[in-house]
């Protein structure tokens, strides 16, 4: 095995997790639990009598962690040149170094850095090893609900921003007004504007201390009115989290990285940006055997890619199956006569599906996904005709049907 395919099968291994296989899932499961032990053990150091009996443990701990991490970290740098296209001819060294100012490995190193800057920088900075709960971040990488969570977040970015502003303004309003009545009756506490934030923050935030309280009938008039507009404004960004990760949750039931996406064939040779764009248009199904995914009348039920599993396709009467990597849906998109096939989950799959109106999109994009899925759809035709499934008529006119649906595509 030459080097380039053996760090591919590193990097199916270390980014795909269980999209890889077993062990790339058994891996994903040990770096969480060693993720949640490190920071169980941050948080017991700072008992001074367990860290008298057990600072023997706590050091080899760390010195574990730290090597499975550091190691982790070296891997990902040395396997990242397989995240972008194959026609992408940057050269490694300018692929790696950008990889390294990603947010995901700065935050790898950032796990990493305190502990190398306690052994060789200085002779006691023991305080950073409570930067070691940096580390918790790193579940970002291998929890799916973070992931979505995160996603949610920068995808209603604007809306929170929006929100925030109007909080502040809040904030700045309530202790403006609080600040030119009761200045005069409690300077320490209300003397300035930003003295009176602190009071505006506990009130708006309906935290109330109770340390700092308005004493004339005009600030409790305020200080009411405060309270009743705190639970309204300060409710907004929570509202629109919650609003935003429920449509997630039932567009995604489970998160595919890039990786994943680009070892489908259609989407094979994709540039970063494009594997990006498709991973935020997919929707990703959990399905039972024995389940039908569609229907011999369906019509416009986009592309349905699988994942893992098997599904079986009864075309006039005759069965094929499908497994991880093949696509279907396409025929309900070129057949208007009903005879396109029905397909069965038979066993429990995980499905990608792209709506129709976004593989349009798609196509009209990136050309390059067009063409690949008449090159497999081909393909597949051919060996339906070898196999006596169809005749060189349908075949060629289901070919012309396809082509004529995938706009901007080179008919070679």
């Amino acid at each position: 095995m030459d080097i380039t395919a053996y760090r591919r099968r590193v990097y199916d291994f270390i980014e795909m997790g269980s999209f890889g296989g077993r062990m790339g899932a058994a891996f994903e499961f040990f770096m969480i639990v060693l993720i949640v032990l490190n920071v169980f053990v941050v948080a017991l150091e700072t008992v001074d009598s367990l860290w008298i009996e057990y600072e023997i443990f706590f050091n080899w701990f760390e010195l574990f962690s730290i090597s499975i991490f550091s190691v982790e970290y070296l891997i990902r740098l040395w396997v990242c040149v397989e995240r972008e296209a194959d026609d992408d001819y940057r050269s490694s060294l300018f692929k790696r170094i950008t990889y390294i100012f990603t947010p995901m490995a700065l935050l790898d190193l950032l796990a990493i850095l305190p502990f190398y800057l306690v052994v060789f920088a200085a002779p006691d900075l023991r305080f950073l090893r409570i930067f070691r709960l940096i580390r918790l971040l790193k579940l970002v990488r291998y929890s799916p609900a973070i992931m979505s969570l995160a996603r949610v977040i920068y995808e209603e970015r604007r809306a929170l921003i929006a929100a925030l502003v109007v909080m502040i303004g809040m904030l700045f309003f309530a202790a403006s007004m609080m600040y030119f009545v009761e200045r005069d009756i409690q300077p320490e506490h209300f003397g300035s504007i930003p003295a009176a934030l602190w009071w505006a923050i506990a009130t708006l935030t309906t935290v109330g201390y109770g340390d700092v309280v308005p004493i004339t009938v005009g600030g409790k008039m305020i200080g009411g009115l405060v309270m009743v507009f705190g639970l309204a404004f300060f409710a907004i960004p929570i509202g629109i989290v919650a609003s935003g990760f429920s449509s997630e949750v039932l567009r995604r039931e489970f998160i595919v990285p890039t990786g994943a996406i680009r070892s489908v064939p259609i989407f094979h040779n994709l540039a970063s940006e494009a594997l990006a764009d498709i991973s935020h248009r997919i929707r990703t199904l959990r399905i039972n055997a024995g389940t039908v995914i569609t229907h011999r009348h369906d019509q416009n039920n986009g592309l349905f890619i699988i994942v893992s599993g098997e599904v079986s396709v009864f075309y006039h009467h005759r069965s094929i199956s499908l497994t991880a990597g093949d696509h279907f849906g396409e025929v309900s998109q070129i057949i208007e006569d009903g005879q396109q096939p029905t397909t069965v989950a038979r066993s429990q799959c995980r499905i990608m599906r792209i709506e129709s109106q976004d593989m349009h999109m798609l196509f009209s994009v990136y050309p390059e996904i067009g063409s690949n899925l008449i090159k497999a759809s081909s393909e597949r035709l051919n060996e339906l005709v070898d196999e006596g499934f169809l005749s060189l008529m349908d075949r060629d006119d289901m070919l012309d049907h396809l082509k004529s649906w995938v706009p901007q595509t080179p008919t070679t």
